[in-house]
């Protein structure tokens, strides 16, 4: 198995991930186009890719593209986070495990290995932030703080997609999907607005959790920046409603629905300081099935095969 640290963000070109590309944002049972005309309907608060996604035949070095846009002044930060890592394993239920035993023993297998690979490079990446052989780790990540944060950005975004909330969007999202959330604010139709509210958690014996936990330097330089990356799967009952102009309610459109949602944040960390930026939310991504797992493998290899400069 490839160690995503191996190619960093030379993968972003030839992966298709979960939640880059222009995506379009529905609440409740409105629809609202993306710029490629698709439409889709809205899932908890889910990102959905459209036709706009990342392009794999692209001629440019991903690579060669993120030093460009540096050299423009592109902020670091907001480029690294509008992404999910390639190789990002998210464990679905078991209800939704492929029928066939040796599938389901493939499928678990599968996620052993990402696990394993996972805390070892963790534990790496912690390990180059020791002064010193005899000197303890500067850099100590606290798995804790995953699930409450995970729970409040959230929240904070379903609220502010509702409101229509500019400033939350852009404080708590990364500049993909803030973008994405924005665009699908504009095209509303003026004379509506709309509600959301969390009802409460469900099935807590199982949920929240943190499905993925990464962190990892991009790159081989010595300063190279290093992304930490959490996936929390939440469930949850939600409230959805719409008001017409007087602000009253429009017929049907109140609703209550259970939802499940793995969401994706992460934060940069600067390997001089050790210090760690603010979380954004990267989006929802869908469970990890056979089919897509064995696609991306097959992509990696590839990808390994043929470097960019």
């Amino acid at each position: 198995m490839v160690s995503p640290a191996r190619f960093g963000l030379t993968a972003r070109g030839l992966l298709s991930t979960r939640t880059t590309g222009s995506a379009r944002i529905t609440l409740g049972t409105a629809k609202w186009t993306s710029p490629a005309g698709q439409q889709c309907r809205w899932k908890g608060v889910a990102t959905h890719r459209t036709a706009h996604g990342t392009d794999m035949n692209s001629q440019r070095s991903p690579a060669v593209e993120m030093q460009r846009k540096l050299g423009k002044g592109t902020n670091l930060a907001a480029e690294i986070t509008s992404m999910v890592l390639p190789g990002t394993f998210v464990l679905p239920p078991l209800s939704q495990f492929p029928k066939p035993f040796s599938q389901k023993v493939k499928l678990l297998w599968y996620w052993l290995l990402i696990k394993g690979q996972e805390i070892l490079t963790n534990a790496a990446v912690k390990y180059t932030s020791k002064p010193s052989f005899f000197k303890r780790a500067i850099y100590k990540p606290k798995r804790s703080v995953l699930i409450p944060t995970a729970k409040a950005m959230h929240r904070a975004m379903a609220e502010a997609l509702a409101s229509g909330d500019r400033d939350t969007i852009n404080k708590i999202c990364s500049r993909s999907l803030g973008t994405s959330l924005l665009a699908s604010i504009d095209t509303r139709p003026k004379t509506r607005r709309y509600g959301w509210q969390l009802l409460d958690y469900t099935k807590k014996l199982f949920y929240p959790s943190v499905k993925s936990h990464r962190i990892t330097a991009l790159g081989r330089e010595k300063n190279a920046p290093i992304v930490r990356q959490a996936v929390v799967s939440i469930s949850s009952r939600q409230r959805r409603v719409q008001y017409d102009a007087q602000g009253k309610v429009i017929p049907g459109s109140e609703k209550e629905i259970d939802v499940v949602e793995h969401v994706a944040m992460a934060c940069v960390v600067d390997p001089r300081t050790w210090a760690e930026s603010e979380w954004r939310l990267v989006g929802t991504i869908s469970a990890t099935t056979l089919e897509e797992w064995d696609a991306e493998k097959e992509i990696l290899k590839e990808l390994m095969k043929n470097p960019s400069p």
